[in-house]
């Protein structure tokens, strides 16, 4: 494989579909999550980090999303001083599906259930837009 020169070849492609599909989750998590919502855009790595109000409880929001058979990465498993509560880390290596989008699209709509509890203001503020 290598030796044949079939290593660079691949790649290439394989890094023209993590990005496509880097990309693609990040315009379903623009679309379906909350518009002050951050995200960032990894350079070498499958995770995309995201950001929700300060005050959002990401652990909360996983098991919300438990018994939907969704499940996140919280973020504060990435502190050892148990900070970044209020964001997770969604994986984008697998190839993008309906089925993904549909699941993005429960967080989304647990995000904005959750939040109009917590935060009734933050939930509110994509409708008055």
């Amino acid at each position: 494989f290598i030796k044949q020169g079939h290593y660079l070849q691949h790649l290439r492609r394989m890094r023209r579909q993590y990005q496509r599909n880097r990309d693609i989750m990040t315009g379903w998590i623009m679309k379906y999550f909350p518009p002050n919502t951050c995200l960032s855009r990894p350079q070498g790595s499958f995770m995309l980090w995201v950001e929700l109000p300060y005050g959002f409880d990401s652990l909360r929001l996983n098991r919300c999303l438990l018994p939907q058979g969704i499940q996140i990465a919280v973020g504060f498993i990435s502190s050892a001083a148990g900070k970044y509560r209020n964001c997770l880390r969604l994986s984008c290596s697998k190839p993008m599906t309906r089925e993904i989008e549909q699941a993005i699209q429960k967080v989304g709509k647990t995000i904005y259930e959750l939040l109009e509890v917590e935060q009734p203001a933050l939930a509110t503020e994509k409708q008055n837009q």
